[in-house]
């Protein structure tokens, strides 16, 4: 009995062995001329509110359908494609077309997708952008995305982040026309300052490094930061009033960009928004 048992081993290794023929792998890719193209982000950010009735199921790039095999692809304050950080599609630079589609009931159990959002703006090739849509009139605002700086090694448990604003804050049903400041409250003193440069709606302000204390010191290294916004005069550049206040858990060495959104004294209430991108 043990020898056919033994036997029976060999027949499966030989069957086993036999079916792992070589194959090749090919993945389905294509190159990308960067000479011709561009990389693009498209973001959600109308003053409206977070109902799912709001959410987008299908964005059109220059004819090329992006969608979520029916469910919904794109929330209210949120950028595409979504599921990692730093991602981008590929397009051809030059003009460049983007279309919403809203979800509807046809009447009969089914669904059709209008088309909500249908505009068009001009990039540059080798960069990479997102396309902010904040009015279903107007055309997206392209904010380049700039590379995060890079800095030298921290030492013991002091090290920085880097940190970048853009500001899309609307105030009695328009774009605000006052410019916005990023602030950022001192650990100790618990006093606020202002950090970056001021900026105007549609602008993204240049990378700041927050210096972040470890809060745990056998860790890789975060902190609780807290930041607000401040409303500055266009002209004189005075402060006028602090808009907002919020606060974030920052790590060593990484990179944040923050969006903010919604209406000022309104509905949506403003909205602030991170994505980390290295």
């Amino acid at each position: 009995m043990k020898y056919f048992k033994y036997i029976a081993l060999l027949l499966l290794v030989a069957v086993t062995m036999g079916s792992c023929d070589k194959k090749d792998v090919s993945y389905m890719a294509e190159p990308v001329d960067e000479g011709q193209m561009a990389y693009v982000q498209v973001g959600y950010y109308a003053p409206i509110s977070t109902a799912t009735t709001n959410n987008i199921y299908f964005v059109d790039i220059n004819g090329v359908e992006y969608g979520n095999d029916g469910a919904a692809f794109l929330t209210t304050y949120n950028t595409v494609p979504g599921g990692g950080t730093n991602r981008y599609y590929a397009v051809p630079a030059g003009s460049i077309n983007i279309k919403l589609h809203k979800r509807e009931s046809d009447g009969n159990g089914g669904f059709n997708y209008p088309v909500v959002y249908d505009q068009s703006t001009t990039i540059q090739p080798g960069k990479r952008y997102c396309l902010y849509v904040h009015d279903f009139n107007q055309p997206p605002i392209p904010i380049e995305m700039s590379a995060a700086p890079e800095f030298g090694k921290g030492l013991d448990t002091d090290s920085v982040c880097r940190v970048q604003f853009v500001n899309l804050l609307y105030e009695n049903g328009a774009p605000i026309t006052d410019l916005v400041q990023y602030g950022l409250q001192d650990t100790e003193t618990k006093e606020y300052s202002p950090v970056g440069n001021a900026v105007a709606f549609g602008e993204v302000t240049e990378w700041f490094m927050p210096i972040i204390h470890k809060t745990v010191f056998n860790s890789s290294g975060y902190q609780r930061r807290d930041v607000c916004l401040y409303r500055v005069d266009p002209v004189t550049h005075e402060i006028k009033e602090r808009l907002f206040l919020d606060y974030w858990t920052w790590y060593i060495g990484r990179a944040y960009r923050q969006i903010a959104g919604g209406n000022i004294g309104g509905s949506p209430a403003i909205q602030l928004k991170q994505f980390t991108v290295e």
